[in-house]
């Protein structure tokens, strides 16, 4: 599935399928989401779109004890480390 979470059940699920985009609806907010494969550490990476207009939206990888994002805010860059992906998706507004 390329979808963050699964229809009907709530459980998230991050797609592994090289560059295939899928959209994930996060609270109002339709967001694209494309796995890259493995970053230059080892750990699996997505980019987050914005659906609806061209603009990335942040970078997710995973780590040993959680996702690292780093998103980008109207402040500029946010990051946040070792967070579970339930803590992702409300960053992102859902």
């Amino acid at each position: 599935m390329s979808e963050m979470q699964h229809p009907g059940n709530g459980t998230v699920a991050l797609s592994t399928e090289h560059l295939v985009p899928g959209i994930q609806q996060v609270g109002s907010r339709d967001i694209e989401v494309t796995f890259l494969g493995k970053n230059a550490g080892g750990q699996p990476t997505w980019l987050l779109w914005d659906a609806s207009q061209p603009h990335l939206i942040a970078l997710l990888s995973q780590g040993r004890m959680g996702y690292h994002l780093e998103q980008r805010t109207s402040y500029g860059v946010m990051i946040q480390e070792n967070i579970s992906l339930s803590r992702v998706q409300r960053a992102l507004g859902g």
